[in-house]
């Protein structure tokens, strides 16, 4: 028995074995003027102090011990973070904190699903020949390996995103996120040379932004699930799918407080950060991780490469097109038309919407941390 262990006991027991018995142990007779006197209680001896020292200080111990909690240093917080010496520190509760985005395939439903497929006029027509429209084009495409995501899949596993934050903030690592659709990125990226070659003032506003860029940042749209919170007053954290010259689904993180933005994939050339941390993803699935990506960091939960492994695959694609169709039967029949009106505008009032959002925090540092 070890030391801790032995002195713990003896606290407990009553017992003070492994010192010099005192009088009160034995239970021997005290004169009573020397236990009733108030001026002449007794100094312990050298021993006994230690005793009583190395008592207190393992009951501290014990007690420090039961309500101690790992935290994590800034650096290794968020998995994205390109450092293969920063090692996720699991917290002193269960793995999935909300819950499993990995968990099996609930059988019952996705035979439900394939029921319902096959009720489909198109059910055995070719995926070539299938109209969009079809239930069944939208499914296969989903759970096909290696099939290029449209961006309706992708704006329906955002929205599920959506519902489930909105629904139970608790699950994710904060309340104060939100997942928008992949139009932010698509008008950024049509617009953004517009925007850098547009004159600014001698502070360095003035630049016209995209158009609707005002409605994401008040939280107008998405219109799903609609939050009507503010960038950088009532969110710090924005995550959103990125369509990378129609060759590569990226998932992007821009972290208001930090001022950075981190993308999951990119070509290797224009890499700043050499990834070490996340999953590589076959061509054709960047679609299905990007999306796991963005769930599982807005969950607070490591990139298990056991998880992400390449086979894999198929296995989140039918998991994602299962809780697609309990969560949101209709998403084959959605049309995201929430930006249609800006397409190709820029709004004048929104010269100072960056500043706005931006204008407490410190210069923007950009990392990239994976590559397909």
């Amino acid at each position: 028995m070890d030391f801790w262990t032995k002195s713990l006991s003896e606290s407990v027991n009553g017992t003070n074995a492994g010192r010099k018995s005192l009088p009160e142990d034995k239970g021997q007779d005290v004169p009573a003027d020397a236990s009733s006197s108030k001026d002449k209680a007794p100094e312990p001896s050298l021993e006994d102090a230690r005793y009583l020292e190395k008592r207190d200080a393992t009951l501290a111990f014990c007690r420090a011990k039961s309500d101690r909690t790992r935290k994590l240093a800034a650096s290794p917080q968020s998995p994205y973070t390109a450092n293969n010496t920063a090692k996720m520190i699991i917290q002193n509760k269960k793995l999935y904190p909300g819950y499993n985005p990995f968990a099996p395939i609930d059988k019952k439903k996705l035979k439900e699903l394939a029921d319902w497929l096959k009720t489909c006029p198109h059910y055995r027509t070719p995926l070539d020949k299938k109209p969009r429209t079809s239930r069944t084009w939208w499914y296969q495409i989903l759970r096909t390996s290696l099939e290029w995501l449209e961006d309706c899949h992708i704006d329906a596993w955002i929205n599920v995103l959506r519902k489930r934050c909105d629904a139970n903030p608790q699950y994710f690592r904060s309340e104060r996120m939100c997942f928008i659709d992949h139009l932010f990125a698509q008008q950024w990226s049509i617009n953004y040379k517009d925007f850098k070659d547009s004159e600014s003032d001698q502070n360095g506003l003035g630049r016209r932004l995209p158009g609707g860029a005002w409605n994401y940042y008040a939280g107008t749209i998405p219109s799903f699930c609609q939050s009507n919170t503010v960038w950088g007053m009532d969110i710090d954290d924005v995550y959103a799918p990125v369509n990378y010259n129609d060759t590569d689904w990226i998932a992007m993180w821009i972290s208001i407080p930090k001022r950075h933005k981190i993308c999951s994939s990119i070509s290797p050339e224009e890499l700043d950060v050499r990834p070490t941390n996340i999953p590589p993803v076959r061509a054709g699935d960047c679609g299905v991780y990007s999306l796991k990506y963005i769930e599982c960091h807005a969950l607070g939960i490591e990139f298990s490469k056991k998880d992400f492994a390449k086979p894999n695959g198929k296995t989140m694609r039918d998991k994602m097109a299962v809780d697609i169709f309990q969560e949101l039967p209709d998403a084959h029949e959605f049309e995201n038309k929430d930006n249609d009106a800006n397409m190709g505008a820029y709004e004048g009032e929104m010269t100072s919407l960056a500043h706005r959002v931006f204008s407490n925090h410190p210069e923007p540092q950009t990392k990239v941390t994976h590559q397909e």
